[in-house]
């Protein structure tokens, strides 16, 4: 294809000088888009803004004086524009104010812009988020995933737009609103990417508890699971318990995690939880333990210990050794801290390594081998010891329970 040689300019330019009031609408967005499309930028901008003073009635310009705009003043680096906030949010607004929100409009491209800069911050102003995306008829926005050069694809207008306004909306106390986004969200007709779809569940999970809404939000946590890839939705549902009075639920939730996780300086706030639930016991030993074990994890990793101290029998003991004997003693004296139950094993399949424990009132118990405290010789018939913990049955999408922290007591033998 033959490239278009660039239209000569000449009479529009001695026009305008002369009577910028005599062009018609066709040749005022005629006249701007060429002055974009030819580079001349800062000439569009003055043209515009001529016509939108003295041109009454001419409308087809303005998309096309809004994207000069957009080139100069918008369309930048992260850099450039932090050196001029003020103007960009200013050219932002004549943007907004002028263009709407329809195809061959800088309307979006200028917001997103906006969105971008705001996110890139190192500090998210989530009032300014929130206020952005606001602007954006979310309907009008495409449900079409994004897909780049090498064919993979990304999330879709709409579905970046519910995602980052319900983040937004819960960093902002905008509890109600939260959930009310949230459930719009549900009914969108797209395709959701990646984790998106968890997160707003979560969000909407947090703000629920924000509006004592607790039965919703502990059945959403818990049909969540360990989608959410961080220790939010742990701390949340640990939190939801202890402020409803479920200490038990909350100190067998923290107990399972602290089972589950090991020993790493990245579990520290765990930990700290751990150490408060042990001072509130009778046992002073575990606490001790649980104290010296934190004292030791942090000196060695060049933390402040001033709001701790430590034993002299534990002084000489580095925190991988303490660790090894704080979990021994505080899984031997679990009933100190949480409910146990005592029953038989009623069905085991060995290759998949789970089961099921007799209720006498209930349907059986699921337990998987992985959560018996020590790695035993798993058989049917025998009696154990375990917590009961609330989870979710994904197959039938509802709330259920299973054994954690199990220990095999003796085997049931009748003769």
């Amino acid at each position: 294809m033959e490239k278009r040689e660039p239209k000569d300019l000449s009479i529009y330019d001695r026009r305008f000088e002369e009577d910028p009031s005599s062009f018609n609408d066709f040749q005022a967005m005629d006249y701007v888009r060429e002055l974009k499309n030819q580079e001349r930028t800062d000439d569009a901008i003055e043209v515009g803004r001529t016509f939108l003073q003295v041109g009454e009635g001419l409308t087809g310009f303005i998309n096309h004086y809004g994207y000069a705009l957009y080139n100069k003043f918008i369309n930048l680096d992260d850099e450039q524009i932090a050196e001029k906030e003020d103007l960009f949010f200013s050219i932002l607004e004549e943007i907004c104010s002028l263009c709407k929100q329809e195809r061959f409009s800088p309307f979006e491209a200028t917001i997103n812009k906006a969105v971008k800069y705001v996110l890139n911050k190192k500090d998210t102003d989530y009032k300014k988020l929130s206020e952005l995306l606001d602007r954006l008829d979310v309907q009008k926005l495409s449900v079409e995933p994004f897909i780049n050069k090498s064919q993979k694809e990304y999330e879709s207008k709409r579905e970046r737009w519910y995602r980052l306004q319900v983040k937004a909306l819960y960093q902002l106390g905008e509890y109600t609103r939260c959930i009310e986004i949230a459930n719009t969200a549900f009914t969108q007709p797209m395709k959701w990417h990646y984790n998106n779809l968890n997160w707003i569940k979560y969000y909407r999970a947090s703000s629920l508890v924000k509006v004592e809404r607790y039965e919703e939000a502990e059945n959403e946590f818990l049909a969540l699971g360990n989608k959410i890839p961080t220790g939010d939705s742990f701390d949340v549902l640990y939190e939801l318990y202890l402020n409803t009075d479920k200490k038990n639920e909350a100190y067998t939730n923290l107990i399972y995690k602290f089972f589950n996780d090991g020993y790493d300086i990245k579990n520290l706030p765990l930990y700290t939880k751990i150490l408060e639930m042990t001072k509130q016991g009778q046992n002073k030993d575990v606490a001790l333990l649980a104290e010296a074990f934190i004292y030791q994890l942090k000196v060695e990793n060049g933390q402040s210990v001033d709001d701790l101290s430590i034993d002299d029998n534990y002084k000489d003991t580095d925190s991988s050794s303490l660790y090894d004997r704080f979990y021994n003693q505080l899984m031997e004296h679990l009933d100190e801290y949480i409910e146990r139950e005592e029953n038989r094993v009623v069905y085991y399949n060995s290759d998949k390594e789970f089961g099921s424990i007799y209720q006498e009132d209930n349907d059986n118990l699921f337990f998987r081998q992985a959560d018996y405290i020590y790695d035993e010789d798993v058989q049917k018939r025998d009696i154990v010891e375990y917590s009961i913990m609330k989870t979710f049955d994904v197959k039938k999408q509802v709330p259920t329970t299973k054994a954690v922290l199990i220990k095999t007591l003796y085997e049931d033998i009748h003769y």
